[in-house]
């Protein structure tokens, strides 16, 4: 082949060599990409398990066993939460309102909760007698969550404002009987039948006569219950703190936790109220427990805390 045919490739040669050129750098640059995100990859991987191993250390720290009953082992989010001063702080009492609803969670709340922990439950609903049967069987004390006057809705079979005596008695005669495990009560919404003297001595008079005791829930700062019943000889307790209000978040809880400090040297445990609506309100508890345990602090049975306010 003479040199003029040779001369009909060149530039076809040259085409090809630059097609096979322009193709390996390609793939080279796919390569180092692909590269590149594999690390970023395993960063977050990394990352991520680094974070799980920070709650499950959390967990390990404050799970405990309380002798008949282990909270769950549910992880808790790492989170800044306030040095106690342990020593200077009472026992602390929990109340966990509004059973009788459902029993969805009924029995999940009994056992996974120490016995220490109280069960206030609501008369004339369908889990009444069933919330306080299952509370009794796993230890738990029981309180009729007596339904007040109050400006939410109320419930069907309440006490009022306009009710007469004989009407309170037949209410709390009824309620008990659903109830005959109960060591006390608590109200039920019941702001303005609280701030009532005389309704309020209706209720302390025929509670003492049953040797039951009365818990203020404070949902007035106007109530009167405790300070009436103490004028009266009777042993009365007043909640401290409502766990749950205004959320079930993370920062709320801290925020709970970090106001404990300000019972330092008070002789009276704390009196925490919380729901049973759902299995956050169960999760969150657990939380707090575990939380409050770890750094010193003690659950005491509500019956201890009555003897004490006596």
């Amino acid at each position: 082949m003479g040199m003029k045919n040779l001369s009909r490739f060149i530039p076809l040669v040259l085409l090809l060599m630059l097609i096979f050129t322009l193709c390996s750098c390609d793939k080279s640059f796919s390569q180092k990409e692909n590269i590149n995100r594999g690390k970023s990859e395993e960063t977050e991987l990394a990352s991520s398990e680094s974070s799980l191993n920070s709650r499950d250390s959390l967990t390990d720290l404050n799970s405990e066993n309380n002798g008949s009953k282990t909270i769950a082992n549910v992880p808790l989010t790492p989170y800044p939460y306030t040095k106690l001063n342990s020593s200077e702080l009472p026992d602390v009492v929990i109340i966990v309102d509004d059973f009788g609803y459902n029993g969805k969670l009924l029995e999940r709340f009994a056992q996974e909760l120490p016995a220490e922990v109280a069960f206030a439950v609501l008369p004339n609903l369908p889990y009444t007698r069933k919330a306080g049967e299952i509370a009794s069987q796993y230890g738990h004390p029981v309180l009729i969550h007596i339904p007040m006057e109050g400006t939410g809705v109320q419930e069907k079979q309440c006490i009022k404002n306009n009710s007469s005596a004989d009407e309170i008695t037949a209410l709390l005669d009824d309620f008990y009987a659903q109830l005959p495990m109960a060591v006390g009560a608590n109200n039920h919404q019941g702001s303005s039948v609280t701030e009532n003297r005389e309704m309020m001595t209706i209720i302390l008079d025929w509670l003492n006569k049953h040797n039951l005791f009365f818990v203020d829930s404070a949902t007035s700062k106007n109530s009167l219950a405790q300070s009436l019943a103490y004028s009266r000889g009777y042993p009365a307790l007043k909640r401290d703190i409502f766990l749950d209000v205004p959320d079930d978040t993370e920062q709320t809880l801290a925020n709970k936790i970090s106001s404990l400090n300000k019972y330092q040297g008070r002789r009276e445990p704390i009196i925490i109220i919380t729901h049973c609506h759902n299995e956050k309100k169960l999760s969150n508890l657990q939380s707090f427990i575990r939380e409050i345990r770890s750094q010193g602090l003690h659950l005491t049975n509500i019956i201890n805390a009555k003897n004490i306010a006596a």
